[in-house]
């Protein structure tokens, strides 16, 4: 691949908290899956909204075997359509970690197997988390153009464009490892999502998952999304904040995971980028032009601890993803953010010891919190 040219289409196959105002009928019916809680914790229930979640489980219940949820069991096989022609394939290594060459540093995690397989088992936690939900933006029946901003392994986009066979959408990445088998609407292109836009105009949706938190200036990206997106239409932004949380003030001063994610905040700083951007979601969606502001949020539990009754064993589920997918992002940050920070591998290797035993405490009822923040484009923009 060549790093001077900063459009490479690697890989191409293309076919055939606000209330929103009126508009086209295109864009105003809400996505056919189940209603979900939003940010004041309204209708629904699972995991959405501020429900509290009940303690009382633990990991010697047995009811989920590890093979399930260690990263190399989740299958990526989500579409069945038309091969794509050979891709670039160019990477650096780091301490036994993988990375994109084009534009080598920018994004400070593994593009590896093991990073691909964590990558794939949390979009399989998200559809549960989410009721199969791959959006919360109340877009209508039928939307036409779509861009996913950070693909990664592409499978958001996939799944896509297996539900709406009628409308096209992009993928775009840094890093050319997506699927050879996709569905004919889907495309996927290499590129840095923080650069100028060429991806083209009029998207009904532009959407990003885990990224906010690891670009330079979301805002002036979603500034750039503005001007691309058709009037009416919509950016959401799906993102966990990187704070423990708790309902019952259980989690320790000193716990290790949330040393480990008060230390995040450091590693990405170095990089230029802030560890709990998904905070701020609606001052930058304002900052950027875009109105009509929708927050919903879900519980991640770290761990099996909520209690087995009701619909708890989905909280635990989702628990079992969530902690699995903590755990083998260690080696990720311990290839590159933690070095660079002066820690020694020894002395890593006995931190996340300790975060990985924390994770296992059913006396610590703590969760992440994922995002989701959408955005509307004015009609007469």
């Amino acid at each position: 691949m060549d790093e001077e040219n900063p459009r490479t289409a690697v890989q191409e196959q293309q076919g055939g908290d606000a209330q929103c105002t009126s508009h086209t009928d295109s864009l105003l019916a809400t996505q056919p899956v189940p209603t979900l809680a939003t940010s004041d914790g309204a209708a629904g229930g699972l995991l959405h909204g501020d429900a509290e979640i009940e303690a009382g489980g633990s990991d010697e219940d047995g009811e989920f075997s590890a093979t399930d949820f260690d990263a190399d069991s989740i299958d990526d096989d989500h579409s069945d359509s038309t091969s794509l022609r050979s891709s670039i394939l160019e990477h650096s290594y780091v301490n036994g970690r993988r990375y994109h060459r084009y534009r080598h540093g920018r994004y400070p995690i593994p593009n590896d197997e093991a990073e691909q397989n964590r990558e794939d088992m949390l979009h399989t936690m998200m559809m549960e988390s989410t009721d199969g939900r791959l959006f919360y933006a109340p877009l209508g029946p039928n939307p036409q153009k779509v861009i996913d901003l950070g693909t990664g392994t592409g499978l958001w986009a996939i799944e896509f464009g297996d539900r709406y066979p009628s409308a096209e959408i992009t993928g775009l990445d840094l890093s050319p490892i997506q699927p050879t088998w996709v569905p004919p609407n889907v495309k996927f292109l290499v590129d840095d999502v923080e650069a100028e836009w060429l991806n083209g105009d009029d998207f009904d949706l532009v959407h990003l998952r885990n990224m906010i938190p690891i670009l330079k200036s979301p805002v002036n990206l979603l500034k750039q999304a503005y001007e691309h997106i058709r009037p009416g239409g919509w950016v959401e932004l799906q993102d966990v904040d990187g704070v423990v949380h708790t309902d019952d003030n259980s989690v320790p001063k000193d716990w290790p995971l949330k040393r480990l994610t008060d230390l995040l905040v450091e590693a990405f700083a170095q990089f230029g980028t802030n560890a709990n951007a998904a905070e701020s979601g609606r001052e930058y969606l304002e900052e950027a032009g875009f109105v009509n502001i929708q927050h919903n949020h879900i519980k991640l539990p770290y761990g099996t601890w909520p209690k087995d009754k009701n619909v708890a064993r989905l909280m635990r589920l989702v628990g079992m993803y969530y902690r699995t997918a903590c755990e083998d992002f260690l080696p990720a940050v311990g290839a590159m953010h933690f070095p660079r920070m002066g820690w020694e591998k020894a002395e890593m290797e006995v931190f996340f010891a300790q975060v990985r035993q924390s994770m296992r405490d059913p006396k610590v009822h703590a969760y992440g919190k994922m995002h989701f923040w959408s955005g509307q484009k004015p009609l007469g923009a």
